[in-house]
């Protein structure tokens, strides 16, 4: 239950950066590369998996540098691998894009199933246009 409850406050914590914008399931603005989109956000699993919560951050735009501190996403992050034990592979990756309807600013990302020794992890990964990471949600 705590594991939920600390998601959902991440979760909402790195969603607040994007108020205003459009669900996921749209397609990938023009302005983002597919491959780059997946490989970036491979990078922020890996370090995710390595327990490198500042290097996840250091990818992150201001708005998400001043959101959180390693020591809080830790809090948030290390009950996930605790449980849920070794990465094995991502089984699935959908690639999606945003906009913000406030400030006509477009997103891009994926939606990753990880498959871990002992359960599965989702994660949402979104960039801006500048490729530093505005958004890191695991549940």
């Amino acid at each position: 239950m705590r594991g939920k409850l600390c998601a959902g406050i991440l979760g909402i914590l790195i969603s607040l950066l994007l108020v205003g914008c459009s669900g996921p399931g749209s397609e990938l603005p023009e302005a983002f590369d597919e491959e780059t989109v997946k490989s970036e956000a491979m990078k922020a699993v890996e370090l995710f998996n390595a327990r490198d919560y500042q290097g996840i951050i250091d990818m992150g735009d201001d708005n998400l540098k001043a959101a959180i501190t390693e020591e809080v996403f830790a809090k948030q992050g290390d009950p996930y691998l605790d449980k849920d034990g070794a990465f094995q592979e991502i089984e699935k990756t959908v690639v999606l894009g945003s906009k913000d309807k406030n400030t006509g600013l477009e997103y891009g990302g994926v939606v990753m199933i990880g498959d871990y020794e002992n359960g599965k992890i989702q994660f949402t990964i979104s960039f801006d246009v500048d490729m530093k990471l505005v958004q890191f949600v695991i549940r």
